[in-house]
C-alpha cells in the first residue's frame, strides 16, 4: 500500500516562488491588454501637447464597446473631435501612433466628408506630422484608447522635464 502525502507537503520552494510571479505576470498582461497601456512619444508631431521623450498613459477602456451593465460602471463613448488617441498605424499594424481627432465619420473634411466608421487623425505640429493627410482616414476599430496623462518626460538628451510629469493630456 502506498501512502499519499497531503498536497501542502508536495509544494516546493521553487513553486512557492513562481506562483506569485506568474499571477503578477498574468495580471500585468490583462491590464495592458484591456485596461491601460504606456506609450513613449518618439517625435515632435504632437508638439506642444506631447513632446519627444514624453511617456503617456493610454486608457484602453475609453472607447471599448461592452455590455450595458458595464457602461454604468465605466462610461465609454465614441472618439470626439479634439481628443488625443492612440491607434494602430494603417501602414504597420504593430506600430501605435498618437494623434488628435480632427473629424469623425460623416463630418466635413477637406471639401468632402469623412467616411462613416473612420476618423481623420492629425498631429498638432502639422508641418512634421505623418498622419491622415498621408495615409487617409483611420478605421474607428484601429483606435486603441485615449491619451490621458503624461506619466513622465525626459529631454532627448537625458534631463527630466519635471513640469510635464503627471500632466493631463489636452
Amino acid at each position: 500500500m502506498v501512502a499519499h502525502l497531503p498536497p501542502a507537503t508536495l509544494s516546493s520552494p521553487l513553486r512557492r516562488a513562481l506562483e506569485p510571479a506568474l499571477v503578477a505576470l498574468l495580471a500585468a498582461l490583462f491590464v495592458r491588454t484591456f485596461v491601460a497601456q504606456v506609450v513613449a512619444i518618439p517625435s515632435a508631431s504632437m508638439a506642444p501637447a506631447l513632446l519627444p521623450g514624453d511617456v503617456v498613459l493610454i486608457d484602453r477602456l475609453a472607447y471599448a464597446a461592452g455590455p450595458a451593465p458595464l457602461a454604468a460602471l465605466w462610461p465609454t463613448g465614441a472618439v470626439g473631435r479634439g481628443e488625443v488617441v492612440a491607434f494602430r498605424s494603417p501602414e504597420s499594424r504593430r506600430r501605435l501612433l498618437v494623434k488628435r481627432c480632427a473629424a469623425g465619420g460623416g463630418e466635413p473634411w477637406g471639401g468632402g466628408f469623412v467616411p462613416a466608421g473612420t476618423l481623420m487623425l492629425l498631429g498638432d505640429a502639422r508641418a512634421v506630422s505623418h498622419d491622415s493627410r498621408a495615409f487617409g482616414p483611420v478605421a474607428g476599430a484601429a483606435v486603441v484608447g485615449r491619451a490621458v496623462a503624461v506619466l513622465w518626460s525626459r529631454e532627448p538628451g537625458g534631463g527630466w522635464r519635471w513640469g510635464r510629469t503627471m500632466r493631463r493630456v489636452r
